[in-house]
């Protein structure tokens, strides 16, 4: 990706990973969990290789490197988020949801940079604990905008709706928020 497009400066492209990759990652987990209510945000982010790599080629770059947010929910559920581009793992590439409850936790992973996946299921019934893997369908999965121009057309409802889809950004919104003015950030109830 050029960063020193559009890509890479906040005012257009409204952030760095968190807004690129961190979204989905962020709307898959609130899905998984019925989208609870936030009710506290806290927000870091780091530009240290990004700034660095900008200042040297004269870059206009200003998005982070690495966004990190801890979502309180009314429900007290807890909901931790990492995204980055420029991360010191041995990975290439890392794509991971976690889910850990009371009767169970879920991982799941993108492979090969694709929409296919695997995902591990973890539980305990009776007193034994058991583990099952999840696979991706064996049929070709079509990318959302067809469901979405299809909705359009036929006139149906979409699987994701409009409030869904304002939760995601007005989390994520908290989240820069909380980083520029380094502190947590209380999320008020909206009247409906």
């Amino acid at each position: 990706r050029n960063l020193d497009s559009w890509f890479g400066r906040k005012a257009l492209s409204g952030g760095g990973p968190l807004i690129d990759l961190g979204v989905h990652r962020l709307d898959l987990a609130l899905w998984l969990m019925g989208y609870p209510r936030p009710v506290w945000i806290l927000g870091g982010t780091y530009d240290p290789i990004g700034s660095t790599l900008a200042r040297e080629q004269g870059s206009g770059m200003d998005v982070e490197d690495l966004a990190v947010g801890l979502i309180q929910f009314d429900n007290g559920a807890m909901l931790s988020i990492e995204a980055s581009w420029n991360a010191n793992i041995s990975e290439r590439e890392l794509m991971e949801t976690r889910l850990l409850g009371t009767k169970g936790g879920l991982v799941q992973r993108n492979l090969e940079e694709t929409y296919k996946f695997e995902a591990e299921l973890y539980a305990e019934h009776n007193g034994a604990h058991f583990d099952m893997r999840l696979h991706s369908l064996n049929q070709p999965v079509h990318p959302a905008m067809y469901h979405l121009v299809d909705s359009i057309l036929k006139g149906q409802p979409h699987l994701a709706t409009g409030e869904e889809g304002a939760l995601v950004m007005d989390i994520l919104d908290g989240i820069y928020k909380s980083a520029a003015e380094r502190r947590p950030i209380e999320v008020l109830p909206t009247a409906s």
